[in-house]
């Protein structure tokens, strides 16, 4: 799977960047808030884990606009999945992994420019809250932890 679909060469001049009310609407239809809160455990230690990630995922035919996503917002990237069942499009995907990209970046524009959607906003919302939780590594206790997990099943 290429990270980079369309290489540098393809893209002759910068992408137009995004309007905030567009990424608004295409978030509130195609984006995603996700959370994972895993523990890895090995002979020695346990180590509490929380991966937050935030994307949009589209048709890869439409895809291009995920590319004009990055050019906005300076971060993430744009792979390809391919899906060999019948009837299935292969599709393209903006993902922002890097947590001082979302603590930074994504948040704070979500903040300012408000997801419409009642339980795209709700998902948001718990997903701040668990980045809260990571920022101050409440999530490295037991108690913590159960709280980002139960936050995490929430938010899907």
């Amino acid at each position: 799977m290429s990270k980079n679909v369309f290489s540098a060469e393809n893209q002759q001049e910068r992408l137009p960047k995004l309007l905030p009310d567009y990424i608004v609407g295409l978030v509130d239809g195609e984006g995603y808030f996700s959370v994972s809160a895993t523990i890895d455990r090995s002979k020695n230690y346990l180590s509490r884990r929380v991966r937050l990630v935030f994307g949009v995922k589209i048709k890869e035919e439409d895809g291009g606009i995920l590319y004009r996503l990055k050019e906005t917002f300076g971060c993430g990237e744009v792979s390809r999945k391919i899906d060999t069942r019948p009837k299935f499009s292969n599709c393209l995907e903006y993902q922002v992994r890097d947590y001082t990209d979302i603590k930074t970046i994504i948040i704070p524009f979500f903040q300012k420019y408000r997801l419409q959607i009642r339980s795209k906003r709700a998902s948001f919302e718990g997903f701040c809250k668990i980045g809260d939780f990571f920022e101050k590594k409440i999530h490295l206790t037991e108690e913590g932890f159960e709280k980002v997990k139960n936050l995490a099943k929430a938010i899907h």
